[in-house]
């Protein structure tokens, strides 16, 4: 007799091994994946903050926000503040979301995770842009606040918005989009689970 754990356990289980050929190929197109983020990111950078961003650079899966912001330099001079930011930090929820899809052995996957996929940017671009801001706002504050003009109140914001970017978002973005995808699963899971706990030993 299976024990009333066994469905959702194989679930998770499935999911587990799943989730590492997941990550490989996430990570061998890391590439590929920064890059919308990446244009995300500077344009709603570029949106909101247009009097002190002038743009962005993007090498490999690191993004330097360029700004106007004047910082004070080792050598004693003055440079321009450039925060970096590894964009592949936020996105890991797609290697999470394919993993849970593939044990949850859904159909339409060609059609779920590019709608998933395009569903998280603004998440991760969430991720990006909260990090460049605890660097310009919060680690930089004293000598930015001028032309920034952040206050006390925005800088603990900014903080709050940075862990949700770094901790919230990425997997809670993920399970959500799987939950609702993934409903009649889901339903069938606890359903049989249940009815497993019902029967006698």
């Amino acid at each position: 007799m299976r024990q009333p754990s066994s469905v959702i356990g194989g679930f998770f289980a499935r999911a587990l091994l799943y989730l590492i050929p997941a990550l490989t190929l996430w990570y061998w197109a890391r590439h590929y994946v920064v890059m919308p983020v990446a244009w995300l990111a500077e344009t709603f950078m570029r949106f909101f903050f247009p009097g002190w961003v002038s743009g962005s650079e993007l090498v490999g899966i690191t993004q330097t926000l360029i700004t106007r912001l004047a910082v004070p330099h080792a050598s004693g001079r003055l440079t321009d503040l450039t925060p970096e930011v590894s964009v592949l930090t936020f996105c890991y929820g797609l290697p999470l979301l394919l993993a849970l899809f593939l044990a949850a052995r859904a159909k339409g996957l060609w059609w779920k995770m590019p709608v998933c996929a395009i569903g998280l940017l603004p998440f991760q671009a969430w991720g990006v842009c909260f990090a460049w801001l605890v660097q310009v706002a919060v680690q930089s504050g004293p000598y930015t606040r001028t032309t920034t003009y952040f206050t006390e109140w925005d800088t603990n914001l900014i903080g709050l918005g940075y862990q949700l970017g770094f901790l919230l978002w990425p997997t809670l973005v993920p399970m959500l989009m799987w939950l609702y995808l993934e409903r009649g699963f889901v339903i069938t899971v606890a359903v049989e689970g249940s009815l497993e706990g019902s029967l006698p030993k």
